[in-house]
């Protein structure tokens, strides 16, 4: 499992320290729909394809291929509210462990997460399938930091991993990697994961706290409770296109990734008032719009990142939503 959406400090928090570098709320917020006012109201959440916007906004802004790293040691273990206080509560290393992995759904993950014992030692993987390779390198290093920080809080700032491994090559010097971890990492490796020594395991926790660890573990089940409840099956499915730009696959495939029958994913949509093409529509004709009013991108580029190989094919459906053409639109917006 992973997140349906995250706490917006998960923006908020790197969105404040780099606004002290130069970098305005209006650049790092662009087309995501949210505003610092939005973001600091209490228990606010943001959706991933929002956080998402935010983190490719900040790459192009800044111009920096380690942005992910950047933005993964802005989240100490502290800013994890509930999901780090029931880890530091637990006794010991082992324990907190379980909690993590039992609680992901609280955290900051964009990637599923899993934990095994290999040749003596605790490895923590992650991987998904659902994003756009370009933005794999910034995601997977933004992961891998925050599941680090969440480590050095629970075992000190001079925790270091005994490995390192990340799928994609190197993509910033040598020197910020083994800042952040302490040791340079494996690059071009089969898998995301961070290795730790077995006896870590049974290291006790200095914030130990069996009565706040109960009363921690009880929000968090209800919480994650709630969050099932709240994230109905049409909101999974434009979440799931959000997130790859220009990929809109087949229903099966979408399924697939929910662990369902094409046949069962569209009676549920039917259950919604709602099929599987008009969710794809409905997308299309919303960002369409967004990129047309925002950006001086030709109509053949609006059209590829919809997922058109034929700009013709676009101008045709954009028509068919609108009752005009895309350029039509947009030379009524300049009129307005």
């Amino acid at each position: 499992m992973k997140p349906k959406y995250h706490s917006a400090k998960t923006v908020l928090a790197p969105l404040q320290r780099l606004r002290s570098e130069g970098i305005t709320v209006a650049q790092a917020l662009a087309g995501t729909g949210l505003s610092l006012s939005i973001l600091e109201r209490p228990e606010q959440h943001v959706s991933l394809s929002q956080e998402l916007i935010f983190l490719r906004n900040l790459r192009q802004v800044c111009g920096d291929p380690g942005i992910g790293l950047y933005v993964g040691s802005c989240y100490p273990l502290s800013l994890f509210g509930l999901y780090g206080y029931a880890l530091m509560s637990a006794s010991t290393m082992r324990e907190a462990l379980k909690l993590a992995y039992h609680f992901v759904e609280l955290s900051f993950a964009f990637y599923e997460h899993d934990m095994r014992v290999e040749h003596g030692e605790v490895v923590m993987l992650m991987d998904a399938d659902d994003y756009h390779r370009d933005d794999v390198p910034m995601l997977s290093e933004r992961e891998m930091v925050a599941t680090f920080m969440i480590l050095r809080g629970l075992l000190g700032d001079d925790f270091v991993p005994s490995r390192v491994e990340f799928k994609h090559p190197r993509q910033v010097a040598e020197s910020r990697y083994v800042e952040v971890f302490g040791r340079l990492p494996v690059f071009s490796s089969s898998r995301h994961a961070i290795s730790l020594p077995m006896d870590i395991l049974d290291v006790p926790m200095l914030q130990c706290d069996s009565d706040t660890a109960a009363l921690c573990i009880e929000r968090g089940e209800r919480i994650k409770a709630r969050l099932s409840e709240e994230n109905s099956i049409v909101d999974e499915v434009r979440e799931m296109l959000l997130l790859r730009p220009g990929y809109f696959p087949g229903i099966e495939v979408v399924a697939e990734k929910l662990n369902m029958s094409g046949r069962t994913l569209r009676r549920r949509l039917r259950e919604h008032g709602i099929g599987y093409q008009k969710i794809v529509d409905d997308l299309r004709f919303a960002l369409a719009r967004e990129y047309l009013q925002g950006t001086n991108m030709r109509i053949e580029q609006i059209a590829s990142l919809l997922g058109y190989s034929d700009p013709a094919h676009f101008c045709h459906a954009f028509r068919r939503w609108s009752g005009c053409a895309p350029s039509q639109f947009r030379d009524g917006l300049s009129l307005a």
